[in-house]
């Protein structure tokens, strides 16, 4: 069953909708790096600029939503879950499409992520020292001094792990709130809405879930804190909404 809810994953023309625009929307304030000439820089300096200026974080939850979270109120509104539950059992098909669903926002934000940093490294002309990118000294990328590991490599695929994670967790936030309305514009709008709040409510936190897609805020204490933080997250979502899903199945 999850290998016929991957390819519908990819059948969906939101789940492109959502990686072009996240591309395009994040990617914005380098485009015209193409056309102008630019000051000496490092990828890591470059990657900077896309993750703070651009207008892309106050509206990434959306991203995770958009491909795939409002899949079960497809199945259930249309009866189809029905006979789906039916040949699988309403344990498989909970599970499988919360992993379904993780899955898509992972993807979508690793995607976004992966891209933005192959446009940085293009347009990066020098190495990273110490003095180029002293802005982040009080970051967990500076303190644990990651940067410079094999020429920077684990750092910038820890970013993609953090875009995954992300993603993971806001997907199934859109997921949990579908099993609760049955609405898949609720389940687009929603999760941005408690993305708002939350970013509102637990600023310069490090329990505030929106800072874990950079990883940047200096109250953040590690970079295991950020993976273990979200993977949590991830399984509390997947239980809370396997266990939704079992409810409204059942009734």
């Amino acid at each position: 069953m999850f290998m016929s809810e991957t390819k519908r994953i990819f059948s969906r023309p939101l789940l492109y909708v959502s990686f072009i625009v996240g591309v395009l929307l994040i990617n914005r304030p380098l485009l015209e790096a193409f056309f102008e000439p630019v000051d000496s820089a490092s990828i890591t300096q470059i990657l900077s600029v896309p993750l703070a200026l651009s207008s892309f974080s106050p509206f990434a939850a959306i991203f995770c939503a958009l491909p795939f979270a409002d899949s079960f109120c497809e199945d259930f509104n249309s009866g189809y879950i029905r006979s789906v539950v039916s040949r699988t059992g309403v344990k498989k098909y909970a599970l499988t499409r919360c992993l379904s669903v993780a899955l898509s926002g992972g993807l979508v934000m690793a995607g976004i992520i992966t891209v933005t940093i192959i446009h940085c490294g293009i347009l990066a002309d020098s190495p990273d020292t110490p003095e180029s990118i002293s802005f982040m000294r009080n970051s967990i990328w500076m303190r644990s001094g990651i940067i410079f590991v094999m020429n920077g490599i684990p750092y910038l695929l820890l970013r993609v792990l953090f875009g995954f994670l992300f993603g993971c967790v806001w997907s199934l936030i859109g997921l949990l709130i579908s099993t609760v309305l049955t609405n898949k514009y609720v389940t687009y709008i929603a999760p941005f809405i408690l993305y708002q709040m939350l970013w509102f409510l637990l600023n310069e936190t490090m329990w505030n879930p929106v800072y874990m897609l950079r990883g940047d805020s200096n109250f953040i204490p590690s970079i295991a804190f950020v993976i273990v933080y979200q993977m949590v997250l991830i399984l509390i979502l997947i239980f809370s909404s396997c266990l939704l899903i079992k409810r409204k199945v059942r009734r």
